[in-house]
C-alpha cells in the first residue's frame, strides 16, 4: 500500500524534468517561438518565450488540486489512488510533450502525436480504475 501511496513521485519527476528542460534550454531560445503545429509540423501560432514558464506551474496546480480530492484515497485496494497517479502522470506527460513539441520548433512530430495517446491512455487507466473500485 506504500508504493500506491508514493504515485505522486512520479508526476513530481515528470514536473522537474519539464523545468530542467525548458531551463537547459533557456538562453538558446528565441523571444518568439512558434507555436500550434500542424501534422506536417509548420507553425500556426507563436508565443512568447516566458509563455514557458507556465507549462510546469500549470502541471504542478493540476497534480496539486487532484491530490486534495479525499475521494481518491478512499477505497481500501487503493484503485481510486492509482488512478489518480495514472490520470496526473498523463496530464504531466502530456505537458512535457507540448514543451518538447514547442522547444523543437515543431520539428519532432513524435512530440506532437505523442500528446492525444498520452491522455487517452491516462483516462482509460483512471476510468478503469475508477470503475474496478465500485465493482466490490
Amino acid at each position: 500500500m506504500k508504493a500506491i501511496k508514493n504515485g505522486w513521485i512520479i508526476p513530481a519527476i515528470i514536473i522537474i524534468v519539464n523545468v530542467c528542460t525548458i531551463w537547459i534550454s533557456w538562453d538558446s531560445l528565441p523571444d518568439t517561438l512558434p507555436a500550434h503545429f500542424d501534422p506536417q509540423g509548420n507553425a500556426s501560432g507563436s508565443m512568447e518565450r516566458t509563455t514557458l514558464i507556465f507549462y510546469p506551474i500549470i502541471s504542478f496546480i493540476v497534480c496539486l488540486v487532484a491530490y486534495a480530492i479525499p475521494y481518491f484515497r478512499s477505497d481500501d485496494r487503493g484503485l481510486r489512488l492509482i488512478g489518480l497517479h495514472s490520470l496526473t502522470s498523463a496530464i504531466t506527460l502530456t505537458i512535457l510533450s507540448s514543451t518538447l513539441v514547442t522547444l523543437t520548433f515543431g520539428t519532432k512530430p513524435i512530440f506532437m502525436f505523442a500528446e492525444p495517446v498520452i491522455m487517452v491512455l491516462g483516462l482509460a487507466a483512471f476510468i478503469i480504475c475508477l470503475l474496478k473500485s465500485h465493482k466490490k
